[in-house]
């Protein structure tokens, strides 16, 4: 008898306690979730601007696409590299609009570029990773394209053409 009067105590009190404090706790799972879904939608707009800036900054000048691929770009260009990645992540506040993982790329450019041994192919691969990031975030790759290798095209068989200053 004091085994069923147990049970019956478990069955009124503590089962409700467990789902009422379950429900709550879902409740506010569901209400971050929202929070933050309603959050990414409201900066979309200003997200897509930012992260295109931040891809015409890690675009390389022609000064090192025109690099043999062992071949180390001059301080002076990777600090002007730099320089501008840094204007866009503090200045700008760029890194209010990165993921995690696009930041985690974008550290390991810079320390890169900050390199004396950085060679060309070394940043064509650390600027080809970070892009990659881009478009995941924004939606353009699947997670398991951004994870893939796209075939590189053969270099160019014509000079590179400098832009006019």
């Amino acid at each position: 008898m004091h085994n069923d009067t147990l049970l019956e105590i478990v069955k009124l009190i503590l089962l409700p306690a467990v789902a009422f404090v379950a429900g709550v706790a879902a409740q506010w799972i569901l209400q971050e979730r929202k929070f933050r879904g309603e959050l990414v939608h409201a900066l979309a707009d200003k997200r897509a601007v930012a992260l295109h800036d931040l891809w015409q900054r890690t675009t390389l000048p022609p000064e090192v696409a025109s690099l043999g691929g062992n071949e180390t770009p001059p301080a002076a260009l990777r600090e002007q590299i730099d320089r501008s990645i840094l204007e866009w992540y503090t200045e700008q506040a760029g890194a209010l609009f990165l993921s995690w993982t696009a930041t985690d790329r974008l550290f390991r450019l810079l320390d890169l570029v900050r390199s004396d041994i950085a060679r060309r192919q070394d940043l064509e691969l650390a600027v080809s990773l970070l892009r990659s990031c881009l478009k995941f975030d924004c939606g353009i790759y699947t997670r398991g394209e951004a994870r893939r290798q796209l075939v590189r095209p053969r270099p160019s068989p014509w000079p590179v053409i400098r832009p006019k200053t």
